[in-house]
């Protein structure tokens, strides 16, 4: 997992894509960013950079919770980290059916002819448990969407503006700059263009964060109930002797 982001938001962000984590900034070294800093005083507005330290408290905060609670359906470390992207559950019921099945038909082969009870009980149950389990995962995974979709998706998103926005202090500035050395007309026609553009960049940033991200929590939090009200339901099922048979039924797959 990627280390949560200590850096200032008035740094120049660059994201970098991924699930977890945040997007960190260029390390410059000490003497660059002493130096780059004497020489410009680029700083995003307070309100902004407010708004994105909000954002970056909440990812960090959902990737933990997003984590724990994969960890929590697999109860596997290796397998949880990546869940979202490589979907897979722990093989112990599949392979022990498959074991139980290639015992069987060797056992049947052999020069013992005693005649044993059917492994087929074990082997079928095993099966059924093997897809009651993919099929809990999955539904869960289901159920966590909104929250991952912010994770993955929203969040980079918001971090490309965030990279943009600050693209755009930068180019204001070099415009400034080049409009106290150079007092033309096409000096100040290029600075009034940076300023707008910097504007809109900002106006789309928080835009974003507004709609696409503290507007959507509560589809967040809608998640992480239906997560956990699942959860009850299924371990209540799979406790009651007669719930968790339907259970196995309703998830029937063959071992292959």
């Amino acid at each position: 997992m990627a280390k949560d982001s200590t850096k200032s938001t008035d740094e120049s962000p660059i994201p970098q894509g991924g699930f977890y984590g945040l997007a960190d900034h260029p390390n410059h070294g000490l003497i660059a960013s002493i130096l780059k800093r004497k020489r410009r005083k680029i700083k995003m507005t307070e309100d902004v950079k407010k708004m994105c330290g909000k954002v970056e408290a909440y990812k960090t905060c959902s990737d933990k919770l997003h984590q724990a609670l994969l960890f929590m359906l697999v109860e596997s470390p290796e397998i949880s980290k990546d869940l979202v992207t490589h979907f897979k559950t722990e093989p112990n019921y599949r392979y022990a059916g498959k074991y139980l099945k290639t015992y069987e038909a060797i056992a049947n082969k052999g020069r013992d002819k005693t005649k044993y009870e059917s492994l087929e009980p074990a082997i079928s149950t095993l099966s059924l448990l093997d897809a009651e389990r993919e099929s809990r995962v999955r539904k869960q995974l289901d159920n966590l969407k909104p929250l991952t979709k912010f994770i993955g998706e929203d969040y980079w998103e918001y971090a490309r503006l965030r990279r943009v926005y600050w693209d755009g202090l930068e180019a204001y500035d070099d415009a400034l700059t080049q409009q106290s050395k150079d007092r033309t007309e096409e000096a100040e026609r290029i600075t009034v263009n940076a300023q707008n553009w910097r504007n809109d960049c900002r106006q789309k940033l928080m835009d974003f964060i507004k709609n696409g991200i503290f507007d959507q929590r509560p589809k967040h939090c809608d998640a992480i109930l239906k997560f956990r009200d699942e959860a009850i339901l299924s371990h209540r099922a799979m406790s009651d002797p007669q719930q968790s048979a339907e259970a196995l039924k309703t998830a029937v797959k063959p071992l292959k």
